[in-house]
């Protein structure tokens, strides 16, 4: 009966682990993104047809959205809360449609951040699953170039379903009373 109580507790605590901001560059450049598992980054842009995203995480990644300023594409929005799209010290506000968990079963966002002059000129994090909106920052450290050019959201795999935390709770409740019926009887 504890054991059965100990594993219920715990299911439920899992499933509302969230990720913490992640931040990487080098000494030119560094951005931060929140409700990430990881960052890659390198240099060269991220916008044309996805071979560096699917460099740093393996194949099969679908652009699905891509922003040169304010606003949204497709299943990608962002906001400026601090800075301009261009320039060298960033923040800002980003969010993926929820229809996006529908579709794909992975997502990456991807920001670009001028070509030469400095290390890196891109950024890359995977996005914790179904994770929808969070915080982002960027600065320039040193060095040439450097000036906030893209986000870009990619997406990959097919979706599969999950019961919500909800459901498994209501579940877990079920099987505990089936415990209780039983050993009463």
């Amino acid at each position: 009966m504890k054991n059965l109580l100990l594993a219920t507790m715990l299911v439920l605590a899992a499933s509302h682990v969230s990720a913490l901001p992640i931040t990487c560059g080098g000494a030119d450049r560094t951005a931060t993104l929140d409700s990430a598992e990881m960052c890659k980054v390198g240099t060269g842009n991220t916008l044309g047809n996805g071979s560096t995203i699917n460099g740093h995480y393996g194949v099969t990644w679908s652009g699905v959205g891509s922003l040169i300023g304010n606003g949204s594409n497709d299943l990608l929005t962002a906001s400026l809360t601090s800075g301009s799209w261009g320039g060298q010290h960033v923040e800002g506000l980003w969010s993926i449609d929820s229809s996006f968990w529908d579709i794909y079963a992975e997502a990456v966002i991807s920001i670009h951040v001028g070509n030469g002059g400095g290390d890196p000129d891109h950024f890359a994090w995977l996005i914790t699953e179904n994770e929808t909106s969070g915080t982002w920052s960027y600065d320039k450290l040193q060095g040439g170039g450097g000036g906030l050019s893209n986000m870009k959201l990619w997406g990959r795999g097919v979706a599969t379903k999950v019961s919500e935390p909800g459901t498994l709770g209501l579940l877990s409740l079920a099987a505990l009373g089936l415990v209780f019926s039983r050993r009463k009887a």
